[in-house]
């Protein structure tokens, strides 16, 4: 089904600029103009789900999403030189990432490494947008990006480093209690 209209009537997302529309009216105005099943499934097309959305489309994204988070988890593991008790989950195998990972995780600042993977996830939907203009498949795309560009938003440098600076200790702690036989 094509939603002339609906794709039309949304803002320019840019990465990096002050996002023109919030999450809660992009949604609505989707509720507003999208059938209902096809509404369902763009309400699932969330970057922190891996759950099936009922779009082959939406899952595709979620499976590169969710590969990039394995391969971050695994690099930044192997960095620390641990094992976790049960592991890391399987990847299927589809996208490689590998390289890409290990760009962002050698770039000295977490932020400038959490803007250069946020830029990686745009490029990756601008080239899985192709030729979808004005359907299902564009508007998944479009709430995609607008996860990211609201998360990149969020950011601030000296909030961030203080939470990063609690969090790395956090695990530190961990991992040396775990090599004590003790679990926080």
């Amino acid at each position: 089904m094509s939603y002339y209209y609906t794709v039309a009537a949304l803002p320019t997302l840019r990465l990096g600029e002050k996002v023109p529309i919030s999450e809660e009216e992009f949604l609505q105005f989707a509720e507003d103009t999208l059938k209902e099943e096809d509404y369902q499934i763009l309400l699932k097309s969330r970057l922190d789900s891996f759950e099936p959305t009922g779009s082959v489309f939406a899952d595709s994204i979620l499976s590169w999403e969710k590969e990039l988070r394995l391969e971050l988890a695994k690099e930044r593991l192997a960095k620390l030189d641990f094992e976790p008790p049960h592991g890391l989950p399987e990847s299927d195998g589809r996208d490689v990432l590998t390289e890409q990972v290990r760009t962002a995780l050698s770039i000295g600042q977490p932020l400038e490494a959490e803007i250069f993977l946020n830029k990686l996830r745009w490029d990756y939907l601008e080239e899985k947008k192709g030729s979808h203009f004005a359907d299902l498949e564009a508007l998944i795309v479009y709430y995609f990006k607008l996860q990211i560009a609201l998360r990149q938003e969020k950011f601030q440098k000296e909030a961030g480093r203080q939470v990063f600076e609690k969090e790395y200790c956090a695990v530190k702690r961990a991992i040396s209690n775990y090599g004590e036989g003790e679990i926080e």
